[in-house]
């Protein structure tokens, strides 16, 4: 039999479960605070606000929200699933799970026995979670949060 043992479970390829984390990650991060931020440009024709996001420009994010419009069934998944990212940004968890991101990213590249594609996947992924971080870090990133938070 392939040279497997009867019974056994084939593994995962290496890197699998920090690539999951590292899109997963990226994914809250743009469901959390880039789709409000979008949405809220889009609805007052200001494209320049998305540098300057704040009350000023844009109003409280809840009124750019098209999910509280009419969709605010508890069981309603959308609801959770941006309300979940929402609240991951607006506590700065997506910083923390950043610098896991780039830390098991980093872990997985140096450790090596990763094909090629994988390798690129790891690396690409690596490069987005640190990209997170850093915006999340920065005075940008501290307003965003803020506008956020109102």
């Amino acid at each position: 039999m392939d040279g497997q043992q009867a019974g056994t479970v084939p593994s995962h390829p290496p890197g699998r479960g920090t690539l999951v984390f590292q899109y997963a990650t990226v994914t809250i991060f743009l469901l959390g605070a880039l789709y409000p931020l979008l949405a809220a440009a889009a609805g007052t024709g200001d494209w320049a606000g998305l540098a300057d996001p704040g009350l000023s420009r844009y109003g409280d994010p809840k009124e750019w929200d098209p999910l509280l419009g009419g969709l605010e069934e508890s069981w309603n998944p959308l609801l959770w699933i941006f309300g979940i990212s929402r609240l991951v940004v607006m506590v700065s968890g997506i910083t923390l799970l950043g610098v896991v991101g780039v830390v098991a990213g980093v872990v997985r590249l140096v450790g090596g026995g990763v094909g090629r594609g994988r390798f690129v996947a790891l690396l690409v992924g690596t490069l987005l979670c640190a990209a997170v971080t850093v915006v999340m870090l920065t005075p940008y990133g501290a307003q965003l949060r803020t506008w956020l938070l109102d």
